[in-house]
Parts: structure tokens; sequence; C-alpha cells
């Protein structure tokens, strides 16, 4: 793999290498890029000091704090550990995974949970339930969960992919990212779930197109397609099929989470958090050993200091684009978070 220079002119620059771009060229340093993606580089400065970078991940997090993030089953038991608010959750793992484990640990295999035990385990944190790949990131392969025959069926497939799935208890709120360095809170984005709203005349099937074709990714792909099926049980149990018009204003939720890179809506919320839901974002990141990280949060309401609030993970190296695109009343925000982690990275060179 080849690394370039990079400025901010160099044509089709993703958002965070072309916003890093413009700060190292305003401070006069190096960035350098794998010439295909512009995923992978380094930052070097002038005293030929270097710090790797990986899509959103910056030299700032130690591998076992993003190790820590990237593994659900491990943040979470970090945040009960501190005794943060985090939905209950178990651990199921492929057969696959357990007769791997079973020759090196035998006794670590057969104390873990199969497939068998899934049903007992999703009664006792009680339905509804997330299922979710242990190390998947953007939403992927996360689906809500109402019953046992649906249980089974989805952590059946699931688990042919995935040799960790979290089983993890539903709670209620809106769902929160919070952008937090150093204790220091730089944005909280409320993210809202891809949704339709009716105009009275054209049926599901065609606002769903719709709104997919502005969902694009900056590769030129779509974020959804129209025939997930997390898209049409949603149409199913809201009573309806792709023929229903819906009536003019109504809303339909279309996914159970709201992550940006599966078609949710971004809104900057930063000036309307209470002092308590921004202290447990900051003791999120603290407990989990990151410097630099995304923190969700679902939270009844956040302006309130007595509002019901979870922690359901956190990242790493989370991303903006997303963010940015939703408005340009963003793109402020989005600048000062990346300044604030170059210039906490260049500190360490000091």
């Amino acid at each position: 793999m080849q690394f370039i220079p990079v400025s901010p002119d160099l044509p089709n620059l993703p958002l965070a290498p072309r916003l890093l771009a413009e700060l190292c060229q305003e401070k006069g340093i190096k960035l350098a890029l794998d010439s295909e993606f512009f995923y992978f580089g380094y930052i070097e400065t002038g005293s030929g000091m270097r710090f790797p970078i990986k899509g959103g991940a910056f030299a700032l997090n130690s591998y076992a704090a993003g190790e820590a993030a990237r593994d659900k089953d491990f943040c979470g038991r970090l945040l009960q550990d501190a005794g943060l608010p985090t939905p209950d959750f178990k651990l199921i793992h492929s057969n696959k995974a357990i007769r791997q484990l079973s020759t090196a640990n035998p006794h670590v295999a057969r104390s873990l949970n199969t497939l068998t035990e899934a049903g007992d385990i999703a009664q006792s944190l009680g339905y509804p339930v997330f299922i979710k790949p242990n190390e998947g990131t953007q939403g992927v392969g996360v689906q809500k969960i109402s019953e046992e025959a649906e249980l089974n069926a989805h952590l059946t497939n699931a688990l042919r992919s995935n040799d960790r799935m979290l089983v993890q208890k539903a709670v209620s709120g809106r769902d929160y990212r919070v952008i937090v360095l150093d204790g220091t809170i730089l944005a909280i984005i409320e993210r809202r779930p891809l949704s339709l709203i009716g105009n009275g005349s054209h049926p599901i099937a065609e606002l769903l197109a719709n709104k997919i074709k502005t969902l694009t990714t900056r590769s030129g792909g779509y974020k959804v397609e129209s025939n997930d099926p997390r898209i049409l049980k949603a149409i199913r149990v809201a009573g309806y099929d792709l023929t229903t018009v819906l009536p003019d204003g109504e809303l339909l939720q279309l996914l159970s989470n709201a992550n940006l890179s599966t078609g949710g809506e971004a809104v900057d919320v930063t000036d309307l958090a209470s002092h308590r839901f921004k202290n447990l974002a900051v003791e999120a990141a603290r407990v989990c050993g990151l410097r630099y990280a995304g923190v969700d949060i679902l939270c009844d309401d956040l302006s309130k200091n007595d509002a019901p609030a979870n922690v359901l993970e956190l990242n790493a190296g989370p991303g903006l684009t997303n963010f940015w695109q939703a408005s340009p009343n963003h793109h402020h925000r989005v600048r000062a978070i990346y300044r604030g982690v170059l210039e906490a990275i260049l500190q360490q060179s000091t």
C-alpha cells in the first residue's frame, strides 16, 4: 500500500481527510493517506513524529481501549462495573466458536451460552430484546425481537456469519451520540430513525423508493435497500403493506435503531443537554479508557437532570460525515471537533 501526501484540494477526498488536510496545511504538517481509499495513513510533524490514523480512529486512544469499545460485551461490563446505567445483556456464541475454544480452553468453552440457551436468556431479560453482532458497527445486523420463534430464526442466521451475538434488553428513549474528547463534550447529536411521512396520495412503496434515493453513501451506493426485512417487518407490524397510502402527515418509523449509516436523521442538540447527561457521557468514556469517543445514550429528555438514561455502547472512532451532510449548520461543529482532535494529537509530540 502506497501512502501519498494529501492536500485539501485533492479530488474525491472524503470529508474527514479533507478537513484534516485543511487543518494540517494550516499548521504546516504532513498528512499522508493510502492512495486508493484515503482511509489509512498518518500525520507527521516537522520533527518526524508520526501519528497513525484509520478512518475515524486517531492516535489518541490506546489499542486496549479501542478493543474494549469494539467488544460490546466487554464495554458493557466496564460500564456495569462503574455503576453506570446500561441495558442488561447476555452473549451468545456460535457452535463453531465454542468448538474452536474447546481445544485450548475446554473449561471456558463449557461455560459459554449457545443458541440453545437464547430463549431462556431473552425471557429473563424480558421482550422485546435487541440482537446485534458483538463486534458490529453502523447498525449492521441489529434486530429488534418480540418473541422466541423470531429470536431463534434470526440468531440461527446471524450465528452463521458471527461468532458472538449480543442479546440486549430493549430500553426506551431518544437516541443520542455524544462526542467526547479528554473529558469535554464537543457535540451531542440526536439520531432519529429512518421514517416516512405520508402525503395522502402516494403509496408506501413509492415513498420508500424516493427516500432511499436520498440515502446515498460517499461511494455512490445506498445505505439501505427497499426489501430490507427489517423495513418490511415494520410496515407489516404497523398494519400496512407497500400499496398503502399513508394519510398526510402520518409518520411511519421503518427501523428501530437510529444509526446515521442506515438512514437516520441527525439533529444538533449540544446546547440542550443537562449537566447530568453530559457527565454521564464523560464518565462512560473515562471508565472505558477512551480519550476520544462517541458515546451512544438513550434518554427520554436530555435537558432534564432526572430523565432516565442508558449508555448503549461506545465508539472509539466516531464518524461525522452523516452529521456534516445533514445540515450546513453542523459544519462549524464538525470542524471544531477535528481541530480539537488534531491539537490533542499534536500535544503528544511536545
